[in-house]
């Protein structure tokens, strides 16, 4: 639409968004840029817009820069436009989730209280002030609040909130914060489905690592579950930070980096610093697996498996499949 000459002006910063928005989603920063400036050159309050910018400042470590668009999208605001006061609660609510620092929640609350309260709001608008509400329940660690949104929002399963979240994965950060880990481990499983399929892989790294966290709930008392799901919380934080660290996701890869290194030391050890994944990616490698069939048996991206492939080589100081098969030979891996 944006190349058509016959496409009026005002459909532009519209068209735009959505192409910034899902490049966002796909963890294409560089497109995601180019696409946000085009259109807020031509609107730059455009909430449609700012949403996504703010949540890809946020998600790369650029802080101030985030700020910066989050100051433009509260002026936004201010002006007016019930999407607009959505979009800030999302936004806020989700940076505090990202930076873990809260900060103008009261805002975030005051602005989706605002919408919903409206007669004419419409139920797409009013799912999204939801979700702002939910993230903050979850922030706050409110369990009566987050009932609530979870019994509203679980009917949207296997759909994005904006760029924010997917609604399965708030569904199981609702399920934790009201100390139902078992619900809370279901969601994240159709979570971690549903971003595979959908090629989301940052909010995949996000669901990898809630889903850690839930998978360490002290709460879970058997002994047996209790081993098994610190072993998969490894795997998951693995894939979490391989990802995030590809795509350059600062904030994540530091919060699942004091993740990995606070686990039990009850955790098998590697050599040269391998992880639990990668040793499991260099088995599949001395199997003459290829990077795409490794992904199929591990459920994971062929980018995620080529990058555990990459790393491996690199630890292992490796120059090719070849000599890893032999490496993991030598050290009894295989």
């Amino acid at each position: 639409m944006v190349e058509r000459r016959s496409t009026p002006r005002s459909f532009f910063a519209f068209s735009f968004s959505h192409i910034a928005s899902l490049s966002l989603l796909e963890g294409d920063w560089k497109a995601a840029r180019e696409y946000s400036d085009r259109g807020l050159e031509m609107s730059p309050l455009s909430g449609p817009l700012l949403l996504p910018r703010v949540m890809l400042e946020y998600e790369t470590g650029e802080s101030a820069q985030g700020e910066v668009y989050l100051e433009r999208l509260l002026e936004a605001m201010r002006r007016g436009g019930t999407g607009t006061s959505v979009r800030v609660s999302m936004a806020i609510t989700a940076i505090a989730r990202i930076t873990g620092v809260p900060g103008r929640l009261e805002i975030a609350e005051a602005a989706a209280e605002e919408v919903l309260s409206q007669q004419s709001v419409t139920p797409h608008i009013a799912m999204d002030a939801k979700a702002g509400l939910a993230l903050l329940a979850v922030q706050k660690g409110d369990q009566t609040a987050a009932a609530e949104h979870y019994a509203y929002l679980q009917v949207q399963r296997g759909t994005m909130i904006e760029t924010v979240s997917s609604v399965d994965r708030l569904l199981g950060l609702l399920s934790q914060t009201m100390s139902n880990t078992g619900q809370a481990m279901a969601h994240f499983e159709d979570a971690l489905a549903f971003c595979r399929k959908a090629g989301y892989r940052p909010e995949l790294a996000w669901s990898c690592c809630d889903y850690a966290d839930a998978m360490l709930d002290p709460t879970i008392s058997s002994r047996r579950t209790n081993w098994e799901s610190r072993q998969k919380a490894i795997s998951l934080l693995d894939e979490s930070l391989a990802i995030s660290s590809e795509l350059g996701m600062r904030p994540l890869m530091e919060r699942v980096t004091e993740r990995i290194q606070a686990r039990p030391s009850t955790a098998p050890a590697y050599p040269d610093g391998l992880t639990q994944r990668e040793v499991e990616v260099l088995r599949l490698v001395a199997a003459g697996k290829t990077d795409r069939e490794i992904g199929e048996e591990l459920s994971i991206s062929v980018s995620t498996a080529s990058t555990h492939v990459r790393n491996i080589l690199n630890k292992t100081d490796v120059a090719n499949r070849t000599e890893a098969t032999a490496y993991a030979a030598r050290l009894s891996l295989i």
